[in-house]
C-alpha cells in the first residue's frame, strides 16, 4: 500500500504541473450520474427460502466523476445493494492519469479489468438483468480491486490494448443478489441441497488478500475482438465448514484463474463469450473451477432479444443455466427487462422469471 501511496503523490504532482500548462485553454470538468433498478423474481422450486417471489429494489447507483486537467480523471462510483456493506457498495474510486495516447496509470479501487462483462457490471449497460455466474459468483476474481494498474491501447482500426495491475481485495465470494436472494447463491444452495462435505464458510467473506493479474485484447473496428486474462491471489487460508461434524477448519488454498473472452459484432447482431478454468488446490486437494458462457443478441430497433447459455462447475457442483430474454428501451433513460430463466442439475431443475425496470438520470 506505501507504493500505491507514493504512486498516487507522484500522479498529483504531474497533475499540478498539468494545471498550470492547460490552464489557460481547459476547464475543468464535473459529471454527476445515477440510476434506480428495481426487481421481480419467481422460482418454482427453491428449498430452505423464506419466499419464491420477491419485488426489490436491487440497484441504486450513483457515479461522480471530475477531470481537473485534461489527463487526469477522479472517478467514484457507489451502487447500494441490500445487505451489502459500505465497503461491498463503494465499488470505485481512483484517480487516471493519461501520460500519454498508449499508456495510462489508475490508482485506488476499480472494477476487475479481467472480463468485459465484470467491467459492465452496472445495470443500465447490461442488455440482460443477470449477470453471468461466473462473473456474479466472483469465484475466478473479485467485483474490485484497491490497486495500481498500468493500461493502454495501440493501433486504430487493428487494435492491441492491455491492462496489468496489483493491489489488494476482499473476498465475497457467493454473495446474495435479487429480490429473492438466489442470484450468486446457485453453488452454496447446491452444495446444501446435495450435502456437499465441504462449503466455504461465510466468515470468509470480507478476508483481505493480494493479488496480480492482467489482460490482453485484440480487436478489429468494433466487429471482432478477442482477450486473454489472468489472475493471481498470494496463498491463502480459507475456512471450510464440514456439516457432517459442523466445525469450520482452516486450510491452505493456492488459485491460479484464467480466461479467454471473444466478441463477434456484425450490424445488429452480437455473439459474446467467455471461458475460465482455474488451477486451484485446497488443503493439498485439486479442486474443479470452470466457468463458461456464450450470448447472442440482436438489436431490433428498440426491442433487443438475446439468448444465453453457460455452464458452471465448482468441485462436486456442475450445472447449466440457460436465460432467454429481451430489453426494451423506449428512451435512453428507461429500461424494461424480461428473462426466463433455467437451472439444469441432476438432483433439481430450477425455473424462474426476472422482471426489472431500470431509470438512469
Amino acid at each position: 500500500m506505501k507504493r500505491i501511496v507514493l504512486v498516487t503523490a507522484i500522479l498529483m504532482l504531474l497533475a499540478k504541473v498539468d494545471t498550470v500548462k492547460a490552464q489557460s485553454d481547459w476547464e475543468p470538468q464535473k459529471r454527476i450520474t445515477g440510476y434506480i433498478a428495481t426487481e421481480f423474481n419467481y422460482f418454482n422450486k427453491l428449498e430452505g427460502y423464506q419466499n419464491e417471489y420477491g419485488v426489490a429494489l436491487s440497484e441504486a447507483g450513483i457515479l461522480t466523476s471530475y477531470q481537473p486537467t485534461e489527463n487526469l480523471t477522479f472517478k467514484a462510483v457507489f451502487v447500494y445493494r441490500p445487505d451489502f456493506s459500505f465497503n461491498q457498495m463503494l465499488n470505485e474510486a481512483n484517480l487516471e492519469y493519461k501520460a500519454s495516447d498508449n499508456v495510462n496509470f489508475k490508482v485506488g479501487r476499480f472494477l476487475t479489468p479481467l472480463s468485459p462483462m465484470n467491467t459492465y457490471y452496472y445495470a443500465p449497460v447490461n442488455t440482460s438483468a443477470t449477470l453471468p455466474v461466473l462473473v456474479s459468483n466472483h469465484e475466478f476474481f473479485p467485483l474490485t480491486m484497491d490497486a495500481l494498474s498500468i493500461n493502454g491501447s495501440a493501433g486504430e482500426d487493428f487494435k492491441v490494448s492491455y491492462d496489468v495491475f496489483a493491489g489488494g481485495y476482499r473476498n465475497t465470494t457467493w454473495m446474495k443478489t435479487g429480490a429473492v436472494g438466489f442470484f450468486g447463491d446457485e453453488v452454496a444452495y447446491y452444495k446444501q441441497l446435495i450435502n456437499s462435505p465441504y462449503t466455504i464458510d461465510q466468515s470468509y467473506n470480507n478476508t483481505y488478500n493480494v493479488a496480480a493479474g492482467g489482460s490482453v485484447g485484440l480487436s478489429y473496428t468494433d466487429i471482432a475482438h478477442v482477450g486473454f486474462s489472468a489472475f493471481k491471489p498470494k496463498d491463502e487460508t480459507m475456512q471450510l465448514y464440514v456439516p457432517a461434524y459442523d466445525i469450520v477448519q482452516n486450510e491452505e488454498a493456492k488459485k491460479f484463474t484464467y480466461g479467454v473472452n471473444f466478441k463477434l459484432k456484425l450490424n445488429n447482431t452480437q455473439l459474446i463469450g467467455e471461458v475460465w478454468n482455474s488451477d486451484f488446490n485446497v488443503g493439498g486437494t485439486d479442486i474443479d473451477l470452470k466457468g463458461s458462457f456464450i450470448q447472442l443478441s440482436q438489436a431490433l430497433g428498440k426491442v433487443t432479444p438475446f439468448v444465453r447459455y453457460e455452464d458452471q462447475t465448482t468441485n462436486d457442483i456442475e450445472f447449466q443455466r440457460y436465460t432467454g430474454g429481451l430489453l426494451y428501451q423506449p428512451m435512453f433513460e428507461t429500461g424494461f427487462k424480461l428473462e426466463y430463466i433455467h437451472y439444469a442439475h441432476e438432483v433439481q431443475d430450477i425455473d424462474g422469471v426476472v422482471l426489472s425496470f431500470i431509470y438512469s438520470f
